[in-house]
């Protein structure tokens, strides 16, 4: 899988006629209960696999001065988003490459020097690991777009002044101004 069909299937997702949907869902269950989030039944994954991916989430974006990806319940958000939007042909290979990878995950030593390998696979387009870009980039907009990324992981302003053509970029800045969507381990 080269760029273009990366770009083309994160465009096809997001511009999904029920993304709007979902993403409002995913906010609004933000707020529910966390025990009653917990009880929730998964709809794309199996059960195994979708009680095991909240540790794969929490390497991707793990706790610091925010909530990791699972304790804003990202998984839930994938859950939905790829039952929903993709087709049936992603479906398949990301089911079997997230099923695999956590398999694999629990055998390594090192859980984060494994990931960063598997990314680095990734992105140097191994077919064999094409899936891991949608997931790890689909675990971002669902966190950035959670309470939680979008308050305190981002330098969020609730109503937005004037417009500014440059923004100062320091080692204080988060995710405002000069980024891009690779997220690194």
């Amino acid at each position: 899988m080269n760029r273009r069909s990366i770009i083309q299937s994160i465009g096809l997702i997001s511009t999904h006629a029920l993304f709007p949907g979902i993403l409002a869902n995913f906010v609004l269950g933000c707020q529910q209960d966390p025990k009653e989030r917990a009880r929730r039944e998964p709809v794309f994954f199996q059960a195994t696999t979708f009680a095991e991916l909240p540790l794969l989430l929490d390497l991707i974006i793990p706790a610091t001065q925010t909530k990791s990806a699972s304790e804003v319940g990202v998984h839930l958000f994938l859950d939905e988003i790829f039952h929903k939007c993709l087709p049936t042909n992603q479906q398949s290979e990301l089911q079997a490459g997230i099923t695999q990878l956590i398999s694999e995950l629990q055998r390594a030593d090192d859980a984060e020097a494994f990931l960063r390998a598997t990314d680095q696979k990734a992105y140097t387009f191994d077919p064999n690991y094409r899936y891991f870009i949608l997931l790890k980039q689909y675990t971002l907009v669902g966190f950035f777009t959670s309470q939680e990324g979008m308050t305190k992981a981002s330098n969020y302003v609730k109503v937005p002044g004037e417009y500014q053509g440059e923004i100062a970029f320091g080692p204080e800045t988060l995710n405002y101004g000069k980024t891009d969507m690779r997220y690194y381990l």
